[in-house]
Parts: C-alpha cells; sequence; structure tokens
C-alpha cells in the first residue's frame, strides 16, 4: 500500500520532470557557428530606364536575390553559380535618384539600391546579406529625345547664325558646326526628381517618418527657349499595384494636404541653357504594405513659357481649360520619377499588437481593472509550489481518510433524522384541520408504523 509520503515524493518527480522538459535546452542558449556567403563584389550599369547588377559571392549561390522590400516582385534565383545578375527597372523596386559633387566638384547623378542576398529561395536566415549600390549614371543618358524640341532647338540655333550662307563649303561647315552644338545642347539637357527632409536639403538620402516635412523638388537645366511646369504627378507603391494620383493634368492638386502646386524657382541663366526648379512641401506618407514610396510626374516642355491654369477656379475642366493666363505651344511631355523611404513606427507597432490580439485572444472576461497585476515566475518556482500544493492536498486527503476510520471504529452510527408531515386544511369538512406524524425513534412509540388514522 502507498503511503501518504510515497505518493508525495511521485508527485514532486513527475512535476519536476515536467517543468525540466518544458525549458530549452541548455545547448540553445548559446550561439551557433554561421556560414555567411559572402558578396565579394558588384558590377553595375545603369541608364533611364534600367539598373542592371551582377554580384559575384564567395561560393556557388542557389537562393535568391532580390531588391529590399520587393522579394515578390523584383527578385532572381540562383543557378549554383558564383555570381548572379538582376535587371530592375529604375522607375520601382525601390530605386532612389540623386544628385551629389564628386571630387572634381563636378555635379554628376547617382542610382541606388539595397539588394538583398537571401541563401535560401524560401527561408530567411540571420545569414542573409544586404548590400547597398550605387551606379553612376552617365552623362549622355538624360538625352532629351523628342523630335519637336530637337526642331525647336534647330531653329533657335538658325535664327543665331543666320540664314544667309556664300558657298556650298562654308554651308557644309556651318551645318556640321551646327549639329555639333545642337549634340551639345542635347546631352547638357536634363531633367530630374528629388525627395529630401526639410530639415537638411542637402541630404538626398536618408529616410523619412509619416508626417515629417519633406521636400519634393524638380529641377531641370534646358535650352532657354524651352520652357517647362509639372502635371499629372501620381504617387504609387514601386509597382503600381497601388496608386494615388497627386496632381491633374493641368498641374493642380487633387488634395492639397497630400501634395500642394509645386511652386517655380527664379531662372539661373547657364550660356544657351537655364537652371530653374519647382519646389512643393508636403508631409511624408506611405502605403500600408510598403515602406518604399514612388513619386512620379510629367514635365510639360513648351515653346517659350507654358501657359498656366487657375486652379482656384472650381468650375469644371473645360471651361477651366479655356482659361490660360499665358500662351505657349505644348511640345512634350518628359517623365521624372523617385523614391524615398518612409517608416511609420507608430502605426506598425499598433499594426502588430493588433495582430497579436487577433492571434491570441485573451478569455479573461473582465480587462483593465483597477488592481489587475502581472508577474512572471520562473519554472523552478512553479514547480516548487505545484509540490507544495500537492503535499497540502495529501494531507487533507490523510486527515479524512483518519476521520472516517476511527468513526467506524467507534461504532457511530450516521444520525437519524426524524420526517413529519405536517398538513392543513381548510376545506368546508366538518373536523376541522388535521395533523398527522410520523413515528420517529426519538419518540416513546412502538418502531411499528402505522397507517395513518381515520376518523369515521
Amino acid at each position: 500500500m502507498m503511503t501518504p509520503l510515497r505518493l508525495c515524493a511521485i508527485y514532486c518527480f513527475f512535476i519536476s520532470i515536467s517543468s525540466t522538459n518544458s525549458a530549452f535546452p541548455p545547448s540553445l542558449r548559446y550561439p551557433i557557428p554561421i556560414s555567411v556567403n559572402k558578396i565579394t563584389a558588384a558590377n553595375l550599369t545603369c541608364d533611364v530606364r534600367s539598373f542592371n547588377a551582377t554580384v559575384t559571392l564567395q561560393h556557388p549561390f542557389k537562393g535568391l536575390l532580390f531588391a529590399k522590400d520587393f522579394s515578390h516582385e523584383c527578385n532572381v534565383l540562383g543557378t549554383l553559380s558564383n555570381s548572379v545578375t538582376i535587371n530592375l527597372p529604375t522607375s520601382g523596386c525601390g530605386i532612389r535618384l540623386s544628385s551629389r559633387t564628386n571630387e572634381r566638384g563636378e555635379k554628376e547623378m547617382v542610382y541606388s539600391v539595397v539588394l538583398v542576398a537571401q541563401q535560401d529561395r524560401h527561408l530567411r536566415q540571420i545569414a542573409d546579406q544586404e548590400k547597398y549600390l550605387e551606379c553612376i549614371i552617365k552623362d549622355d543618358a538624360f538625352l532629351i529625345e523628342s523630335q519637336p524640341v530637337v526642331e525647336v532647338l534647330k531653329n533657335d540655333l538658325l535664327e543665331r547664325r543666320g540664314k544667309n550662307q556664300r558657298s556650298g563649303r562654308m554651308k557644309k561647315e556651318q551645318t556640321e558646326d551646327l549639329e555639333h552644338e545642337l549634340r551639345e545642347t542635347l546631352k547638357a539637357s536634363r531633367a530630374w526628381m528629388e525627395i529630401t527632409p526639410e530639415e537638411d536639403l542637402s541630404k538626398s538620402g536618408g529616410t523619412l517618418k509619416v508626417g515629417e516635412a519633406a521636400i519634393l523638388t524638380v529641377k531641370s537645366t534646358l535650352p532657354a527657349g524651352i520652357g517647362w511646369k509639372v502635371v499629372e504627378c501620381t504617387a504609387h507603391d514601386g509597382l503600381g499595384d497601388s496608386s494615388q494620383k497627386l496632381l491633374d493634368d493641368d498641374g493642380c492638386p487633387i488634395d492639397e494636404l497630400l501634395l500642394p502646386v509645386p511652386r517655380m524657382g527664379p531662372i539661373q541663366p547657364i550660356s544657351l541653357m537655364k537652371h530653374q526648379e519647382a519646389i512643393s512641401r508636403f508631409a511624408a506618407f506611405k502605403f500600408p504594405d510598403r515602406d518604399r514610396l514612388h513619386l512620379s510626374c510629367f514635365l510639360e516642355l513648351c515653346r517659350g513659357t507654358c501657359p498656366e491654369v487657375d486652379c482656384t477656379d472650381k468650375n469644371s475642366t473645360d471651361n477651366r481649360l479655356g482659361r490660360t493666363l499665358g500662351e505657349g505651344e505644348v511640345l512634350d511631355r518628359l517623365k521624372v520619377f523617385n523614391s524615398v523611404e518612409v517608416l511609420a513606427p507608430a502605426i506598425d507597432d499598433l499594426r502588430k499588437s493588433e495582430r497579436l490580439q487577433i492571434s491570441e485572444p485573451t478569455t479573461f472576461p473582465f480587462s483593465n481593472l483597477p488592481g489587475d497585476r502581472t508577474f512572471c515566475v520562473s519554472p523552478d518556482k512553479v514547480a516548487i509550489t505545484f509540490c507544495i500544493l500537492g503535499i497540502i492536498f495529501l494531507c487533507a486527503v490523510v486527515v479524512a481518510a483518519c476521520a472516517l476510520l476511527r468513526s467506524r471504529k467507534n461504532g457511530d452510527q450516521s444520525p437519524f433524522y426524524p420526517r413529519s408531515l405536517f398538513s392543513s386544511s381548510t376545506s368546508g369538512s366538518a373536523y376541522g384541520s388535521k395533523l398527522l406524524l410520523h413515528e420517529s425513534p426519538c419518540m416513546d412509540q412502538s418502531p411499528r408504523r402505522m397507517p395513518y388514522g381515520r376518523m369515521s
């Protein structure tokens, strides 16, 4: 027969085993060695439309190479080779355009992106690497391929040189000089967009937060006879799945709180060219499922000065188009775009807490009680607590069993409680009420039960 002491020992033994198995093995408390397939080199080529990168690794790569935040859309699979090539469009996939001054004091345009080398095709590991890459764009990458603009420039150059030519030889030389000057002018023509924090306009990179003041700047260096204005701006997630229009086809804002009308700055003449900027101040925003915000706008190129539109007129679009404040022939449209990383720490933390509450709903019917407190207990203390509770339970069982055995040994019988039945009747009987009483051993009566008496 098991004694209470043996039962308590067995109970404590099982509790200690369960608490030991629930804890992590000691070996997992120490760091596991990591094998990293490091990126050793990157060969980059880029133009206005594409960003091409060939990444070389130490060992054959069988994983996934992708642009950060675009693992499903902008990626390439490894083929067990030491090098892998990825081609990205510059208008999406997190590609960022910025301008800077090099060591020679010259202005240069740079595309940048963060690539992630995921060691496995389906799993993220601590061995995965992130590589920040920059590609310098060639000077002729922004060559304006617009035939109407070329024709206007050619006519302006002919007017400056004069149309009278003395001989065929001089005419040929002048034509060659004209074509050379036209090529040089077009090579110097460029337009681009930059997104910078308002606090540091010189900082072309960096990260913004939702609600932080940011500056959208559209810069251009165009021939003196070409005017422009910003129209049809759109914000998208880098793939076009989610988008929001900011400026309409006339350059008027859809919502002033999202993006107001860009204000044109002063013109800076540079030989036969002119440099001008359009600036718009806005509060940074983002799409819910992306940390990269992409903005794209069109520059409407005009002969001379572009016609301006009164955006304060709330009438229909047709009426508004009929009332322009200036005149100028529209030649062509040029697209500019850029991206910036926008984070929302408060919104992301709130979304994580909401997902946690949905995945692990609480069953406690009352929440946020004034005296509610949360505390943590180690597994050892939990085991000791269960042992003490088990001992108390076993002691209570032993005491109850001893009391029962003692009562049986002394021969005590359970008390007999008599049962009486009282009934009264208010019916129209001549005998009035009746009292019926059961026989009981407590009363000096025969134990023999008799039926109720009936009066005749």
